[in-house]
């Protein structure tokens, strides 16, 4: 049975992640990963909610320091205490003379294709509704109070459903193009997905949305250059029916968004 790490994870201001791994101190800044080992550290040092790691370097000089803030200061103290007992032990002082930063290695990590989407779904949601509430807002001083409620009770449904309209019609593309145009492969079922391999041998997985059957293998068409694009090969008639549903759903939410627009020019 694995035995995790006791040392915490620290958190802080920025979204900026301290954690031991192995032999190693890593922090994290955005996509920019910092990976310090034991041996490279003279100390560590709670400063009420922050945490400096000092670096080992020549004596009489100005021993660089990586600093967290922003994080518990009872985590800070626990954090600094459990480092500093597994630091590796220094014979003699040649070992603190020893460049500690030349130890540090600084690599940018690779944002997965799911992790893409995700943010930018994330990003367009915040903003649309930011907007939806702003404008509900502005309806709600020019006009009727119940005008504003029936905009912000209509538009993000009227919204949600066009972009999935959208989002789907854009599948279909995928559906009738990727067959006769990229790359078809066999996969392999995985629990609710379905794992395929490129012609450069990385593998891919594709989340069976649509409902097949359980079958244990499928054939998946991908873009030639972008294997991460995929989609399942359907039958003609099947292509045909799900291409007509996701219209419809996209004329409904298209139907539903005018109402919303028909609202704003009424007032203005």
């Amino acid at each position: 049975m694995p035995i995790t790490s006791p040392i915490p994870v620290l958190r802080g201001s920025g979204g900026v992640i301290l954690q031991a791994e192995d032999d190693d101190l890593v922090l994290t800044r955005g996509r920019e990963e910092t990976r310090i080992p034991f041996q490279a550290i003279r100390t560590v040092r709670a400063e009420g909610r922050a945490v400096a790691v000092e670096l080992t370097g020549p004596a009489g000089s100005t021993p660089p320091a990586h600093r967290v803030g922003g994080v518990s200061e009872a985590a800070a103290t626990m954090f600094a205490d459990a480092v500093s007992a597994s630091l590796p032990e220094r014979a003699d002082e040649s070992a603190e003379a020893t460049d500690g930063s030349a130890l540090v290695t600084v690599s940018t990590l690779t944002e997965s294709d799911e992790d893409a989407r995700f943010r930018r779904f994330t990003f367009w949601a915040w903003t649309a509704g930011l907007l939806i509430v702003a404008m509900a807002v502005v309806i709600g001083i020019l006009g009727p109070i119940e005008r504003a409620v029936l905009f912000l009770l209509v538009t993000p449904f009227g919204v949600g459903v066009t972009a999935f309209g959208a989002v789907s019609m854009r599948g279909m593309y995928d559906i009738w193009y990727l067959p006769r145009h990229g790359i078809t492969v066999e996969a392999k079922r995985n629990g609710v997905s379905y794992v395929y391999t490129d012609m450069q041998g990385t593998t891919h997985s594709r989340i069976d949305l649509l409902g097949r059957s359980t079958a244990p293998t499928v054939q998946v068409a991908y873009r030639p250059g972008r294997p991460d694009i995929s989609t399942f090969v359907h039958s003609w008639l099947r292509k045909v029916w799900l291409t007509s549903f996701s219209l419809v759903i996209l004329l409904v939410g298209l139907a539903i968004t005018a109402v919303s627009v028909a609202i704003v020019v009424e007032l203005f």
